[in-house]
């Protein structure tokens, strides 16, 4: 139970860690603010963005940096997408494995019944505000009350008025 808690532990922070990365690399610069005329790489960075097609050999760049391609606004947001995500994953799974999660169902449940004492109404006087009490109305009624008698005789066979 102990190990399951501590390794919950560390990969909630190494999502979190992930995030935090993500979010302070040049790339998550690029996504919140205009995308530069050009771009410092290292070779091996260079390398694999003109490979890609994300990055592109160009005379307005100095040596060592180079021209986003028309894509590289697309992978700098998903970069960025990606990254906050993982954050956003991470603290929720590190206030679940630390346990904030039983807590604030606890508190929530305690504010629910505070609320439900606080302003409990009787049913009654919740009837009446909704929909009120309903007065009987007189209905004239006959003196002699009028009764169906059966004869059982008379319903069975062809109808007497047919023969």
């Amino acid at each position: 139970m102990h190990e399951q808690r501590i390794a919950r532990l560390v990969r909630a922070l190494l999502l979190v860690a992930l995030g935090v990365q993500g979010l302070t690399s040049p790339l998550a610069k690029y996504a919140l603010r205009a995308m530069p005329h050009c771009v410092d790489a290292s070779p091996i960075t260079a390398w694999a963005g003109t490979a890609a097609h994300l990055l592109m050999a160009s005379t307005d760049c100095p040596q060592g940096s180079y021209a986003p391609a028309r894509s590289y606004l697309a992978v700098v947001q998903a970069a960025f997408a990606c990254s906050l995500t993982a954050l956003v994953f991470g603290l929720v799974t590190l206030l679940l494995a630390v346990g904030t999660g039983i807590q604030t169902r606890r508190m929530l449940g305690s504010v629910r019944r505070w609320f439900a004492r606080r302003f409990a109404m009787p049913v009654d006087c919740l009837l009446s505000i909704l929909s009120p009490l309903r007065q009987p109305v007189p209905v004239p009624a006959s003196a002699r009350p009028f009764r169906a008698t059966s004869r059982p005789q008379l319903r069975r066979g062809p109808p007497s008025c047919s023969c």
